[in-house]
């Protein structure tokens, strides 16, 4: 019983779908052109820079709605699986209580039977409780992880995008100025620089969910290996209790 359960921890304790979800994205590529076209050129320059941006976010919103349904669909399995074992648990454990009962011919037997089931029933239910809060606990936490390294994305994006907005805008009233093509073009791609630092930075900066989703991992496998500690030791009582009044039941 022990083991079935415990090899299916072990197996979604190592789900390498959660730490998926916590790759880094790419930083947006650009190019601008020559000095001497420059001020003549920085619509389609934005034009490209901006189709560049969209073609990331689709690649993003499709990688997340990927994962996304990928860690639903494993959840439900290994839900499903966590069931089916419980199922088959309770019909072993049944039959192993037809047996005992069938051999219990005296009251005192038949109450130290009675005893040893109550106890049995009251460890799997300590367990199961334990086990299930666990296992709540870490999604939880991995949703509430997802869900904050999205926000950050999305805000690092939208302040690359208002940057390139800036950029683009004050080119333009560069160029309109009398700026040197030159002059303008250094400003342009000085400032879309500095935008796609500020962005490496902000990506970084999501990464360290890393750490708290580890963290969740180290939680929920603890609690679970404690949920197992407990119910045995329960169960070596139970059995001791039990062997002990037929030893002296008349």
């Amino acid at each position: 019983m022990k083991k079935t359960s415990k090899k299916f921890f072990i197996g979604a304790l190592a789900a390498a779908t959660v730490i998926n979800l916590f790759s880094p994205i790419p930083l947006f590529a650009q190019t601008t052109p020559t000095a001497a076209g420059f001020c003549t050129r920085i619509a389609e320059v934005a034009s490209r820079l901006d189709q560049r941006i969209a073609d990331r976010e689709g690649q993003i919103s499709a990688r997340r709605q990927e994962r996304s349904d990928n860690l639903a669909k494993r959840r439900s399995e290994r839900d499903a699986r966590m069931s089916e074992n419980r199922a088959r648990r309770d019909v072993n454990r049944e039959e192993h209580y037809a047996q005992l009962e069938a051999r219990a011919t005296t009251d005192a037997q038949k109450q130290a039977v009675a005893a040893f089931k109550s106890a049995v029933e009251a460890a799997i239910s300590a367990r199961k409780t334990a086990v299930d809060a666990a296992i709540s606990s870490f999604k939880q936490g991995v949703d509430s992880a997802i869900a904050s390294r999205k926000l950050g994305m999305d805000a690092a994006i939208s302040a690359f995008k208002s940057a390139r907005i800036v950029a683009a805008d004050k080119a333009k009233a560069d160029c309109a100025a009398g700026v040197a093509p030159r002059t303008a073009r250094e400003t342009f791609r000085m400032s879309m620089r500095a935008a796609r630092d500020k962005f490496k930075s902000d990506v970084q900066a999501t990464e360290k969910l890393r750490d708290s989703v580890e963290s969740l991992h180290v939680s929920r496998r603890q609690a679970v290996e404690k949920a197992f500690d407990d119910f045995k030791a329960a169960m070596e009582k139970a059995r001791t209790d039990l062997k002990a009044a037929l030893q002296t039941a008349p």
